[in-house]
């Protein structure tokens, strides 16, 4: 199995980080929209499937009482109330530890609803996606099941967390965040979108250039690697056009940004960056948006004062979907503690003021031993609007605090996904045959060991690299497959390489077969949204046991739990960068742009000092951009 690379280095009196996050060979794009396809190191290119036609939405999810367009009013704004006390959809076991955070939430002219959260993941992956259906409004909820996994060897390795969802065009897009820094709780984060015609998947990830194989980013952060960077999705449809919201969480601060892409089948090639929506401030989390018809407004909901005793509810309201100001927070008859919320809403992300609309908010009582056990409450709200300045409607308001939430185990757990581990199986040719160990997970995250083979089936791999008989897999050829397990009505995808006799599988401190830029042509900006945003330059490096990263120099006093992997001193892995034209800007040993003046330059790049590792990137500093 294949495993990071993080390699202290020695420059000057400071420690430096050459952090390389690993597997298969990908290609990184721009800022944040950038969409170049991966690069591939090894394995068959899929053949290409014959084209089928393309789905058309289900008229059962589509509201047919859409309110004519009407002209927002600045005058006009916005407010809630919780209505009742909620109920809790999830609840952790028994004082375990246990989430299913930032729902995002679908209702349906049927009275039907449909619900995706972050769950914990397991075996080395953080977050998976679990998706619950209710037939009658959100009284009654089904079993849940995992909807959507990290991709083994790419992107996307570590997580899928923070679930945004769409309909259109017969598809639900499924909106995510994930990164391939291994330390420091998730950071360096990219924003990444999968697809489905059917709400519990399978989900085909944007790979850069189309749908289904290794996931690729849709917002891609190029800011300080130390920083959380980029995610946190959420969409709505309005007129043909795809908002995108997504935070931004840099040196700077945090933020909301927000693209927009017309309403197409490859929207993620097509996506505009628009600005900064609004600043997060308050401690506040990030956003769910809608639209609401009846008033014409765009409002983002999310909770404030995250994780205290004063949190609560805030709204954020724009007219052209763009540009957001505070509304109000409320906070009477919310969860103290709450945060990482979605509100419920229809297929294209609108809500009218006459819908059942409910929040769903993760919370706990606050204890410091209960961190990371928290449950999860569903809870119907008024939304109002009034005439006149903006005015708070709960000034004083105070949350409850809600005590005694967790649940007791059930009598039998069933199970929510399949698997194997590890979820990339890498052996030798010579090995002749492999035993697959297969597993099944509980909703409490429990793994099992599947021992009847006749419960499981595999299919969509190579017959010319493997083939698979019960629970055995026959090498035949060197290559590299995808293979699907099914079990149980699940099903999950991971990878088999085969390779050839003598190759060092996860070799310890291997040379550099490829060496180039994640993106030669970088534009800066000598402030953005108003503030200085340094863009920071970073390599792309693949390895000969064919690992991958990125590599950047980074102080480790910024990652003091980073691993030393090899003695201090050692600067086989250490970048240099050479400006040609220091007027325009200035670049740190950290790789980091510091613009200057308005031109462009070039910035030499080399690893190790060795002119065969080293690459040139054009950087174009331009004027402020809001």
């Amino acid at each position: 199995m294949t495993k990071a690379k993080k390699i202290i280095l020695a420059f000057a009196a400071a420690a430096l980080l050459l952090t390389l996050a690993l597997f298969a060979g990908c290609n990184t794009g721009g800022d944040n929209v950038k969409t170049q396809s991966p690069d591939s190191t090894g394995g068959d290119v899929p053949a290409t499937e014959a084209v089928t036609p393309a789905p058309t939405s289900d008229p059962a999810k589509i509201f047919t009482d859409t309110l004519p367009k009407v002209a927002p009013n600045p005058d006009l704004h916005v407010t809630m109330a919780a209505t009742d006390e909620g109920y809790d959809i999830f609840a952790p076991l028994d004082g375990k530890w246990g989430y299913r955070y930032g729902p995002s939430i679908m209702y349906y002219p049927d009275g039907s609803v449909d619900a995706w959260f972050a769950t914990p993941g397991t075996s080395g992956e953080w977050d998976w996606f679990t998706y619950k259906h209710s037939d009658d409004g959100g009284k009654t909820w089904s079993k849940e099941i995992v909807a959507m996994r990290p991709t083994p060897d790419s992107m996307d390795h570590y997580s899928v967390c923070d679930p945004g969802v769409i309909y259109f065009n017969g598809y639900y897009y499924l909106g995510y965040t994930s990164t391939i820094v291994a330390t420091n709780g998730g950071i360096n984060n990219n924003v990444f979108v999968g697809r489905s015609t059917k709400p519990e998947g399978p989900y085909e990830k944007w790979n850069g250039t189309g749908w289904g194989g290794d996931p690729w980013p849709i917002v891609y952060f190029d800011e300080s690697d130390s920083q959380w960077g980029a995610g946190e999705v959420s969409f709505v449809v309005l007129d043909d056009t795809l908002y995108i919201y997504y935070t931004w969480a840099c040196g700077e601060g945090r933020f909301t940004k927000v693209s927009t892409a017309p309403v197409s089948d490859d929207w993620p090639a097509h996506m505009t960056y628009r600005g900064f929506a609004f600043t997060n401030a308050g401690d506040q989390d990030s956003c769910d948006v809608v639209y609401i018809e009846d008033i014409g407004k765009f409002v983002a909901f999310s909770t404030y004062n995250r994780f205290s005793a004063n949190a609560g509810i805030a709204l954020f309201e724009s007219d052209d979907g763009i540009t957001f100001t505070k509304a109000d927070v409320i906070r009477t008859n919310i969860a103290q503690y709450c945060h990482n919320m979605g509100i419920s809403k229809r297929a294209d992300g609108h809500i009218q003021l006459k819908d059942d609309i409910f929040i769903g908010y993760a919370y706990s009582d606050g204890r410091q031993d209960n961190w990371g056990k928290w449950a999860t409450r569903f809870q119907h709200i008024s939304i109002s609007s009034y005439e006149g300045k903006v005015t708070s409607s709960d000034p004083k308001g105070k949350g409850v605090v809600l005590k005694d939430y967790f649940w007791k185990a059930p009598d039998k757990f069933w199970p929510i996904n399949v698997g194997v581990l590890p979820q990339i199986v890498e052996v030798h040719l010579n090995e002749g045959t492999y035993e697959i160990p297969a597993y099944w997970y509980d909703t409490n995250l429990g793994k099992h060991k599947i021992e009847d083979a006749s419960k499981v089936t595999f299919d969509g791999y190579d017959t010319n690299v493997i083939s698979i008989e019960g629970l055995t897999a026959t090498l035949k050829a060197v290559g590299k497959t995808e293979v699907t397990i099914h079990y149980e009505g699940l099903s999950q995808t991971f990878k088999f390489y085969v390779r050839e006799n003598g190759f060092v599988i996860n070799k310890e401190q291997p040379d550099i077969v490829s060496f180039t830029p994640v993106n030669d042509n970088i534009t800066v900006y000598m402030k953005d949204g108003g503030k200085k945003h340094k863009v920071q330059i970073r390599g792309y490096v693949v390895f000969e046991d064919e690992t991958w990263g990125e590599a950047y120099n980074d102080k480790t006093k910024a990652h003091p739990d980073y691993p030393a992997m090899v003695d201090a001193g050692v600067e086989k892995y250490l970048m240099t960068f050479e400006v040609a034209d220091t007027s325009i800007c200035t670049v740190s040993k950290s790789g980091v742009i510091t613009p200057k003046a308005v031109g462009s330059t070039t910035v030499k790049v080399v690893m190790g000092g060795n002119e065969n590792l080293s690459f040139t990137v054009k950087v174009t500093v331009e004027e402020n951009r809001d």
